[in-house]
């Protein structure tokens, strides 16, 4: 009898491999729809989840404690693609993936466009700015790792704007040093009620992971927004801009 239950029990175990995208592993809360969305932000809810039992790792492989579920998403080298970095990375990703231009801003407001690393330019810091030199072409993950070295959560305000309205693909930011920000992954709503799928790096580097909250995963929308030991007021919130 216990053998024919434990193979029972496998039998009805999920088999579906990991890693699984986001919009299956956390479907919306009772009774709510997710919204309408396109680009970006549906390229978010595709987004593939690690097996839940697969901790969140640093860099240079500790284990991050915590209710988290990590992404399948590479790390660039060394202790640089934290929470900012998290956030542009997704986004560089996206954009280069449909074939448009990928540029983003340093700290000191000077653009960085892909197309000039592959071209064979290199940044250096030249007093309070940025300036350029010819070197040999650059892989995407050289151009991600000296992006990652002079973006940061102030530079994120010269490539987005004030939202009012949380939307996928959406950042809740707290620009400082340090400072923090954080991904809008998905939104549902049910009636006046809204909720969101938040997701985060963190310092030192580590595995871009969702912070799962107390509804099956999803965060109650309401400002300010209390999102793990961040709290975002409504000014924090920015998207991308178009």
């Amino acid at each position: 009898m216990i053998l024919l239950l434990l193979a029972c029990s496998l039998t009805a175990a999920d088999p579906t491999p990991w890693p699984r995208p986001l919009a299956e592993v956390y479907p919306p809360p009772a009774g709510a729809q997710r919204v309408a969305v396109e680009g970006f932000g549906a390229w978010l809810r595709a987004l593939p989840l690690r097996d839940p039992a697969e901790p969140v790792r640093t860099y240079a492989g500790a284990v991050v404690r915590g209710d988290f579920h990590a992404f399948d998403l590479p790390l660039v080298p060394g202790d640089l693609q934290q929470c900012a970095d998290s956030a542009i990375r997704l986004r560089a990703e996206w954009l280069k993936a449909e074939g448009l231009p990928v540029s983003f801003h340093s700290t000191s407001g000077d653009p960085m466009p892909w197309a000039r690393y592959r071209a064979g330019e290199r940044a250096y810091v030249d007093g309070r700015h940025l300036a350029w030199k010819q070197g040999s072409p650059a892989s995407w993950e050289q151009y991600l790792s000296a992006l990652f070295m002079w973006a940061g959560t102030r530079s994120l305000s010269y490539d987005t704007v004030a939202a009012t309205v949380p939307t996928p693909g959406a950042l809740l930011v707290l620009p400082g040093s340090p400072g923090h920000a954080q991904v809008v992954l998905d939104v549902a709503t049910r009636g006046e009620q809204t909720w969101v799928l938040v997701g985060e790096g963190f310092m030192p580097a580590q595995d871009f992971h969702l912070l799962r909250g107390p509804d099956a995963g999803w965060w109650r929308w309401s400002l300010p927004m209390q999102v793990g030991y961040w709290t975002f007021p409504a000014e924090s919130l920015r998207v991308w801009k178009e």
